[in-house]
């Protein structure tokens, strides 16, 4: 998982105020990774996964209500490779 200070970092944030916010974020962008590769995270994450999460965090962060436009495509393309097929 990302730890806080990665998050704050992308998001470029100083202050502690939002922590337990950035926190339920991170928990919220894992589950939307797993949802979408049907896959668990793995131990080890990627960078892409990373990215994913990140992506998926800084949209929350902004759009705290989720209405506009939804994740940004980039999500889904960062995930494609590691998404097992359903059958």
């Amino acid at each position: 998982m990302l730890t806080i200070e990665e998050v704050k970092q992308y998001l470029h944030l100083d202050s502690d105020a939002e922590d337990d916010y950035l926190r339920i974020l991170i928990i919220l962008a894992g589950e939307m990774c797993e949802n979408y590769t049907r896959l668990a995270m793995p131990d080890e994450l990627p960078e892409s996964y990373k990215q994913a999460m990140l992506v998926c965090i800084g949209y929350f962060f902004e759009q705290r209500d989720g209405t506009k436009n939804g994740v940004p495509s980039i999500f889904y393309t960062l995930l494609r490779p590691y998404r097992k097929a359903a059958f």
